[in-house]
């Protein structure tokens, strides 16, 4: 029976990836974490559960976040952004003897946490970052994927949308841009604008180099045609050249509406050219986007059909042959992001819990999580309901994910 630690477990995504790791019953206690206690202590209580206890954190006190740790045999860090919080917490679990998995989607703390590897091999725990949706899911597909293929040369991940119904300016009031404000909250609009204000590393013929992110980009496959997504700073194209032998090539892409792209673009700009610290583009984020946002058709538009999810594809030889073969997942929980989110952490924490995973180091999602094991466990909370879905119950990763196979 464990100990879990859920730092941010009162946050988007911490509520979600509490919920789920409290299924497990090998679970002895679980500890929110939280640097609003009135708020984790009401999230506690509506849970009526009396393995649950509560504390207030600071995660950046290191003397209180090692006490808190060493009470728990897994940490489940959900708080963000991670270009700020990734490194100490991590630091703080090797040095607390504590196996550990996070959700940082933020590509130069992966770089950092990569060379804490020899520690927390030294220290005989596990820490696996970047379990979430992208980074994470589309991890634990690119591995699956890379497996079907005699050689890989190539992996390409991308999430996000295209396609679908443009809303009229109408719906656009400074009401709604604070409403999503709130629901998003800053580490996500940060998480957004750091990806955009620095140049982001590719693996590109079998070496790194950096390029200017929300430029440039490459065409995406789906299942109803393509869309042309855009390079941004995620930590896939870091990792998966470390854990997947003998690629020569990785990118992540996202597809986003043009008005996000734009202020992205624009308060990115303006963060790398320092005329604006990262903490103010944060805030002129919201009233930019709106300016955008009420420059659109007073009536809705129709962009073709609606491209949208976590895609994968994999470039390489099977069976002599040059192909390119293409997936993604054929559902989703409820609540998009975050229950996508907050489901996967959870499920690693609980393999975690489980001792199912062996592996000391520090890892991302395809070097230690067993993609098969994962999708049986992680369609039980595919939200079946949903007509865009609509599909029976999978019972394996294969049956799970749509595929696109194209010879090259």
């Amino acid at each position: 029976m464990k100990k879990l630690l859920a730092l941010g477990g009162s946050g988007h995504m911490g509520q979600k990836a509490v919920q789920t790791v409290l299924e497990n019953r090998n679970l002895k206690q679980l500890i929110i974490a939280d640097n609003n206690l009135e708020k984790a202590t009401a999230f506690a209580s509506s849970l009526k559960d009396d393995r649950i206890q509560v504390a207030h954190i600071d995660v950046l006190n290191t003397d209180s976040l090692l006490e808190l740790m060493m009470k728990a045999d897994v940490v489940m860090n959900t708080v963000g952004p991670f270009y700020k919080f990734a490194v100490p917490v991590v630091k703080a679990a090797i040095q607390a003897g504590v196996n550990y998995v996070d959700i940082d989607d933020d590509y130069k703390p992966t770089q950092q946490v990569l060379e804490l590897d020899r520690e927390a091999r030294k220290a005989g725990v596990t820490i696996i970052q970047g379990m979430g949706a992208s980074p994470g899911i589309s991890n634990i597909i690119a591995r699956y994927a890379a497996e079907q293929l005699d050689e890989v040369d190539y992996i390409q991940t991308a999430w996000g949308i295209a396609g679908g119904i443009r809303r009229p300016r109408s719906v656009f009031t400074k009401e709604f841009i604070d409403l999503v404000k709130a629901e998003a909250g800053d580490a996500a609009i940060g998480h957004l604008i750091y990806c955009a204000s620095w140049k982001i590393p590719i693996f590109k013929d079998g070496k790194f180099t950096e390029v200017i992110p929300l430029q440039d980009g490459e065409d995406v496959v789906f299942p109803n045609g393509k869309a042309f997504f855009k390079y941004i700073g995620h930590p896939e194209p870091v990792t998966l050249p470390r854990f997947i032998k003998g690629i020569r090539g990785a990118c992540n892409l996202c597809g986003m509406e043009p008005e996000e792209f734009d202020t992205a673009l624009f308060l990115g700009k303006k963060v790398r050219d320092k005329e604006i610290s990262l903490e103010q583009a944060i805030e002129m984020f919201p009233d930019e986007i709106l300016k955008r946002l009420q420059q659109r058709s007073d009536h809705a538009e129709h962009l073709g059909p609606l491209k949208w999810g976590i895609i994968v594809s994999v470039s390489g030889l099977k069976n002599g042959r040059k192909v390119r073969y293409t997936f993604g997942p054929r559902g989703a929980p409820r609540g998009d992001m975050i229950g996508v989110t907050g489901i996967s952490v959870a499920l690693a924490a609980n393999m975690l819990i489980n001792n199912e995973i062996k592996e000391q180091g520090v890892y991302a999602p395809e070097g230690c999580v067993d993609p098969d094991l994962f999708f049986k466990r992680y369609v039980n909370y595919w939200d079946y309901d949903n007509k865009r879905y609509w599909i029976p119950k999978p019972t394996n990763i294969k049956q799970a994910l749509w595929k696109v196979a194209e010879k090259l």
